[in-house]
């Protein structure tokens, strides 16, 4: 589970560092907003993909 959540922060630590150099002390506030922003979106993915299958359940005969 700890490496779920690393990957999850991997990602917005490195968007965060294309906008925010990292010796600035708001480095990891922007990071961490948007770590919140990518978790969000990540539960909203969970949540709502498996309702659309891309193909149909067959059904046993």
């Amino acid at each position: 589970m700890a490496w779920l959540a690393r990957i999850m922060l991997f990602v917005p630590a490195l968007i965060a560092g294309w906008f925010v150099s990292k010796e600035d002390p708001r480095y990891w506030v922007v990071a961490m907003v948007i770590a919140l922003v990518f978790i969000a979106l990540s539960c909203c993915i969970a949540i709502y993909v498996p309702a659309f299958r891309l193909w149909p359940r067959r059904t046993r005969q």
